[in-house]
Order: structure tokens, then sequence, then C-alpha cells
């Protein structure tokens, strides 16, 4: 064997101790992460989705293959009107924290860059509070003797208190608006923050006005950010239970609810399991109809 030969062999076992020790750090590293995964999300939802399809009572599962659960949500009037209540109560609240949260992070990325800082923490700290401590307090405002109604009373702009400012889907509008708004200005921020000043200086040297900057340059960039926010904010509203429960009221009853009611107050985790594969179906349809309409896979 020549002197070329063993050099080539010696370089060869290296290359494979490299790439064997490289592939085995990567593995350990994901190994942990999945087994989590797997142990604490798939495994349950597999659980949930075999449950899903058996005959279910009171307190009781039978191991029956059965369509009945499915067919009794679609065929109950008021899981429907839930369903409907839910994507009405969640899309209202997103296109309102758009409408409040894109003007945030415009300015912060835009205008505010020494008091960026100061006004992202203070969007943050509600956030390190209890929701459900939240939640009480926004119930205390919106109240009939709350600081809302009284102060409109004081200043003479309405003779009665408002009594659609709780137990209805305008206040869990506002809860939500609350909750969820840091969610939305962040990613929001962060796209129109990587936008460069020279992109929007190449505009303006063209001709573009500031709301064909805005329009043409800013708006399709901030794309990502906004998708990012939908998937965030959007999803985990879908699911809500606690803010319809507590400041929602009969009206603004969701399919949070209904799976909560069936899992903890009903037995019934057959229709339980049943109805949180159905709104996971349709959240996932959104997704990817979101996805495909917005083209953000081109932009990510």
């Amino acid at each position: 064997m020549t002197t070329a030969s063993l050099a080539r062999q010696k370089k060869g076992g290296r290359h494979f101790k490299h790439a064997f020790f490289r592939y085995l750090g990567l593995t350990l590293n994901i190994f942990p992460p999945f087994i989590y995964l797997l142990l604490f999300f798939y495994v349950p939802m597999g659980i949930m989705f075999v449950m899903s399809f058996w005959k279910s009572g009171f307190m009781t599962l039978e191991p029956a293959f059965t369509l009945d659960n499915y067919i009794r949500f679609f065929t109950t009037p008021i899981y429907i009107r839930a369903m409907i209540n839910t994507f009405v109560i969640a899309t209202g609240s997103m296109v309102a924290l758009i409408l409040v949260g894109y003007p945030i992070a415009y300015f912060l990325a835009r205008y505010a860059p020494k008091w960026e800082n100061l006004i992202i923490y203070l969007l943050i700290i509600p956030v390190e509070i209890n929701f459900l401590v939240r939640i009480f307090a926004w119930k205390i405002a919106l109240g009939r003797s709350g600081i809302i109604n009284s102060a409109l009373l004081n200043l003479g702009i309405i003779d009665e208190p408002l009594k659609f400012l709780l137990y209805s889907k305008t206040a869990v509008v506002i809860v939500m608006l609350h909750e969820w708004l840091p969610y939305v200005v962040i990613p929001i921020y962060l796209a129109l923050k990587g936008v460069g000043p020279e992109i929007i200086e190449a505009a303006r040297t063209l001709g573009s006005g500031k709301w064909s900057v805005f329009r043409h340059v800013l708006l399709p960039l901030s794309v990502p950010g906004l998708f990012a926010s939908f998937v965030l904010v959007y999803i985990p509203m879908l699911g809500e239970f606690a803010v319809p429960a507590l400041v929602g009221g009969p009206s603004a009853y969701m399919l949070g609810n209904v799976i909560e009611s069936q899992f903890l107050s009903a037995g019934n985790w057959g229709l339980g399991s049943a109805i949180g594969f159905v709104l996971l179906a349709v959240t996932l349809v959104l997704v990817a109809g979101v996805i495909k309409v917005a083209g953000v896979e081109e932009l990510m």
C-alpha cells in the first residue's frame, strides 16, 4: 500500500469520525425535546383522537368505534352556535388587535428609536400579571358600577350605565385586546424594524410618497410579522374559555367553553375530544389558507 493510499484512508477516517460526532451531537440535542413532545403532546393527542370515536356518556367510555360524537356536534344547534361565536369573536378580536397594534408597531419602528425599549417594556408588564387577575380587573371595570360607566355618567355622556360592556361579545373582545396586544405589536415591530432606511430612501428617490411607501414597501415586508401575530394570537384565541366564561356570559359562549364543560362538568370525554379535533381541523385549514393567500412561504 502506497503512502498516498494510507494518507487518503487516514483523511477519510477523520472525516467519518467528524461526521459521526457531528450527527451524534445533533441527535442528542434533538432527542430530549422530541421525547418531551412525544410524551406530553402527541401521545395525549393520539389518545384523545381515539376517544373521539368511542361511545361515551356521563363518566363512561366504551371502546367501540362510532361517529356519534361528531354527528352529535354537527346536529346540535347550541354547539354550532358556539362554533359561530368562536370565529366571530376571535376574528373580531384579531381585527381590533391589528388596527390597534399595527400603528403602535409602526410608530415604534419608524419614529420612536429613543423610547422603543421603554414602550415595549410597558407593553410586556401586564403579561407578567396573572391572566385571571387581569380578567377580574376588567370584569370590575366593565360592570354597571365600574370605572368606565361611572366616568361616562359623571361626564354626562350617558344617562344610564351601558349594559353591553359586560357579559357580551364586546366585553370579550375588549379583554382579548388587552390580553393579546403585546403578541401582535412585537412581531410586527420586528418585521418593520428589519426594513432598512436605504429601502425607504430608494422608494422615495423613485418618486413614492409616504402612503405609497407604506402600501408598496412597508406593508408587504411586514407580512411575516402579521403572519407571526396570526399564529401567536388568533389560533390560541379560538380555544379561549376563561375570558368568555368570566366576562362573556351566555351570548359569548365559545367552543373552548363547550370542550371544558364536556371534560370537567358533563364527563363526556368522547364528545369533548371530538369537538376539540373539529376545532383543530378548522384551525389547520385556516392556517394553510392564510399561508396560501398571503404567500408567506415565499417571504419567510
